[in-house]
């Protein structure tokens, strides 16, 4: 598990590091902590690694605050876990704005701190199942499968077709489509798999997706697609 301290006071950073550590021994579970004075400090090692998990944000800091960090993060991801931390309870209903996991009050409590993170793990390791690492140019980018409108093999590469824009990577479609199983996936032709939740029209040899993209079906997906498509609503 992957988590990251933005605190500009190290002595806080470092009680709370420490309730994490004595949580991951204690549950047996590996994690990754990284410590970040400041929200500079943090984008510019962020945006060029792997994607955390959870983020501990302090809200005042100074130059730019965890809240205004949060909003940027939230640009880029829409899946880590956010937990705030404030001695001010003022901050607590601006959480909801950037879908954070939970406000801790400052001085931490070790059963609060404790609490949360047990849940967020929870949370995390079923998430998982829910999203999908992208790489591109500038490090890594966390999707929701459900905010991917469908996947197309363009010879040797990938282009991810989603709700934050195309990415396309060198990947075989072969290596990715156990990520994406029926019914809510399914390939409507032998380079495209496509979201049945973004499915448009279906027609006889093409599908409309809600991007407005029009793509093709094949005579021999033809039928597997309307049992996922059935099976699909039917599950729903």
């Amino acid at each position: 598990m992957r988590i990251a301290i933005c605190e500009d006071n190290q002595e806080h950073a470092n009680v709370l590091k420490g309730m994490i550590q004595k949580w991951a021994e204690t549950e047996e579970i590996k994690v990754d902590i990284n410590y970040y004075e400041s929200a500079e400090q943090f984008l510019y090692y962020w945006e060029k690694g792997e994607p955390y998990d959870l983020i501990f944000l302090d809200i005042q800091m100074n130059r730019m605050n965890g809240m205004e960090l949060a909003r940027y993060i939230r640009q880029q991801d829409r899946a880590v876990f956010i937990i705030f931390t404030s001695g001010l309870l003022n901050y607590v209903f601006k959480g909801y704005e950037v879908s954070a996991f939970r406000f801790l009050r400052k001085p931490l409590q070790e059963k609060d701190v404790l609490t949360a993170l047990k849940k967020a793990y929870y949370e995390v390791e079923e998430g998982k199942r829910e999203a999908v690492i992208i790489p591109t140019e500038e490090g890594s980018l966390r999707v929701f499968k459900q905010d991917i409108y469908y996947v197309e093999a363009d010879n040797h590469y990938i282009i991810m077709h989603t709700k934050q824009g195309d990415f396309r990577y060198k990947e075989k479609l072969g290596n990715v489509e156990p990520m994406f199983p029926e019914p809510t996936f399914c390939k409507c032709h032998r380079s495209y798999i496509i979201n049945l939740h973004h499915m448009g029209r279906l027609m006889k040899d093409e599908v409309e997706i809600d991007n407005g993209d029009t793509l093709p079906v094949s005579k021999a997906r033809w039928v597997d697609l309307n049992e996922c498509f059935y099976k699909y609503y039917m599950k729903r």
